[in-house]
């Protein structure tokens, strides 16, 4: 509890973070932060609709007896009624999907080159002789011929649970089978009859804050379909430092984070194979990109060392497993390819974009930006590339930002500040009322305090100022973007301190840029193409950006915003051997630059907190704006 008597309240998924009274029913500070929940009885305690889940228990009591009732199970997960307990401490409370009343914006959609479809799974039909006494090959030999003489595949195994079952399928379905190789090696399956026409994979984005899953034919290389959730982990923390210390306290712990993945990519994967008429054991092949520490926690490796300096990952290597040594629901002997890493902090994702921007392969020098919590730059060229991750903190996603939220319904996006400082132009996210801000929405109103000279360029609010949205907050000042009168929930404000969590990410981001582009010898003007990945990028006003330098000073014309390229990279994986092989080149072949180890790190962080930078000489398309 602070000094002034509130109790801080942190709402997941959302990354909201609302102000209220010690003993405040839950449900109703919920409510007065702008997400209620469920509730046929209006919060009377007899529907049990309001369901959330607290990080401490400890941080609640019961307000009551209530005629809903819980299972054991899920009191012991940590289920609570909304209605049914008060706040007594600072608290995390997880809404899941189930209790919401508004939707996350995901971006799911990425830039994708072209590919030859070259998939690792092959089906093949076919009609196997029977034995006899003159031909007493065995069951498996039988297949091995058969697969040789009909399409040159020399497979060499079978898979050990298939192996046993082998007998029976045969002669159930009178010799007449569809085999399933996977990479010319190894025969995965066989059915009954001719499902050479059924063959699917999946390519997964395990991202830190959203899974994304797409479902895809592997005879032609389409998309059917996505799906998209939530990632889990969040009841244990929104940043990966926070998982990776809960993962270390037990085995039990890590194997519980592992679970709740795997547990949620089962559930998309029913999902989108039941919502088009796909069967399960159908899909031969799954891609998995993330960030290091989701790798590590999706294979259940202990992440520990990736949070203690060096930073070391437990492998960098791809990794090859059978769906059911990781207990996913799909063909259980399905091979799933889990993308090869660069660093403790730059790690398959970051592969998959360099994958599907094609950077790799280019004359031109380019620069990717995969804008996050962590955010991942890679800078080069065919002749080489180099990569180095900012920590650049989670205040793009709203966190540490007094009104900052992610993109959830009501969430303001974009906006604009007009030039007399006294009027707000505004879009929110579903058109809802204004609930909070997004983190493009942060970057615009920033951007749009310095151009209408609210704020000088240390950030910090001018004196003098006449607009009329000027207010103090327990003493400080701060700058109303919308009032209760124009129809937000709650006041929405913009704070000094806030304006200080945006210098000190985009400052990270910045140096990181510097940094490398001092490493490769050049300056902005000789980098052709920067790629801004990310659903935060994708919805960047890029003057904006530019102006309070959290972009280098490249013409706009050369930047190029490419979505969800980690989604991109794991898709075009699937369909393609070739890339795979690329990105394990790729993986080994980037320079890491750790930014701690070089000397003008500093001076440049110093110099980059200012707007846009102190050194105006590197942002001179901007003067005019300035």
């Amino acid at each position: 509890m602070s000094r002034d008597g509130l109790l801080t309240l942190t709402i997941q998924p959302y990354g909201i973070r609302s102000r209220v009274k010690k003993n405040v029913r839950l449900f109703d500070a919920l409510s007065d932060a702008g997400l209620a929940v469920r509730s046929e009885c209006g919060g009377k305690g007899t529907c049990g609709k309001c369901r959330v889940v607290i990080k401490d228990r400890s941080s609640c009591a019961s307000v009551g007896n209530l005629k809903a009732e819980l299972a054991r199970s899920e009191l012991k997960s940590g289920y609570r009624l909304a209605c049914g307990c008060k706040l007594v401490s600072d608290a995390t409370v997880y809404i899941p999907e189930e209790s919401r009343l508004t939707a996350r914006k995901f971006l799911i959609e990425g830039t994708e080159r072209p590919v030859s479809v070259d998939p690792a799974v092959r089906k093949v039909f076919l009609r196997v002789p029977q034995p006899t006494l003159r031909d007493i090959r065995s069951d498996a030999q039988r297949i091995f011929d058969e697969l040789k003489g009909t399409c040159a595949i020399e497979a060499i195994n079978i898979d050990y649970q298939l192996l046993r079952r082998l007998p029976r399928i045969l002669r159930d379905s009178s010799w007449k089978v569809t085999a399933t190789v996977w990479d010319n090696k190894e025969i995965i399956s066989l059915e009954k009859g001719d499902t050479s026409k059924k063959a699917y994979g999946i390519a997964a984005d395990i991202g830190t804050s959203k899974l994304i899953i797409y479902l895809t034919n592997l005879l032609d290389g389409q998309t059917v379909a996505t799906e998209s959730s939530e990632n889990p982990l969040i009841k244990h923390g929104e940043d990966v430092i926070s998982r990776i210390s809960y993962a270390l306290k037990s085995d039990a712990n890590l194997e519980e984070m592992r679970q709740l993945i795997i547990n949620c990519l089962n559930a998309m994967c029913a999902k989108i194979c039941n919502e088009n008429s796909v069967d399960p054991t159908h899909i031969y092949e799954m891609t998995i990109v993330g960030n290091t520490a989701m790798h590590h926690l999706f294979l259940g490796i202990q992440p520990k060392h990736l949070g203690l300096s060096p930073y070391v990952p437990v492998t960098s290597d791809p990794i090859d497993q059978k769906a059911r040594n990781l207990s996913l629901e799909v063909n259980p002997a399905a091979n799933v390819h889990v993308f090869p890493i660069i660093a403790g902090f730059v790690g398959g994702d970051a592969v998959a974009d360099i994958i599907s921007t094609g950077i790799y392969e280019s004359a031109e020098l380019s620069m990717i930006m995969d804008i996050g919590t962590n955010t991942e730059i890679i800078l080069g060229d065919k002749h080489g590339l180099a990569a180095c991750s900012c920590a650049s903190g989670p205040a793009f996603e709203g966190a540490h930002i007094k009104f900052g939220m992610k993109a959830v319904t009501g969430a303001i996006e974009k906006l604009e500040i007009e030039p007399d400082g006294n009027r707000v132009n505004y879009q929110t996210v579903g058109n809802a009322k204004p609930v909070g801000l997004c983190g493009s929405a942060i970057i615009d109103a920033v951007a749009n305090l310095l151009r209408c000279q609210l704020i000088d360029k240390e950030g910090k609010f001018t004196e003098n100022i006449r607009s009329r949205r000027m207010t103090k907050t327990n003493g400080k000042r701060a700058f109303i973007l919308v009032s209760k009168k124009e129809g937000a929930t709650r006041e929405i404000t913009i704070t000094q301190a806030d304006i200080r969590e945006i210098q000190l990410a985009k400052a990270a981001i910045f140096s990181g840029c510097s940094v490398l582009m001092k490493k490769k010898h050049v300056k902005p003007r000789s980098i052709k193409r920067l790629y801004i990945a990310g659903a935060f990028g994708n919805y960047l006003d890029l003057t904006n950006a530019k102006m309070i330098g959290l972009l280098p000073d490249i013409p706009t014309p050369r930047i190029a915003l490419v979505g969800n390229a980690a989604g991109a990279g794991a898709r075009m994986a699937l369909i393609s051997r070739e890339l795979r092989h690329i990105a394990a080149s790729v993986s080994r072949k980037t320079d890491y630059v750790e930014l701690a180890l070089e000397p003008n790190f500093q001076s440049e962080f110093t110099m980059a907190m200012f707007f846009p930078h102190r050194d105006l000489q590197r942002f001179a398309s901007l003067k005019k704006l300035l």
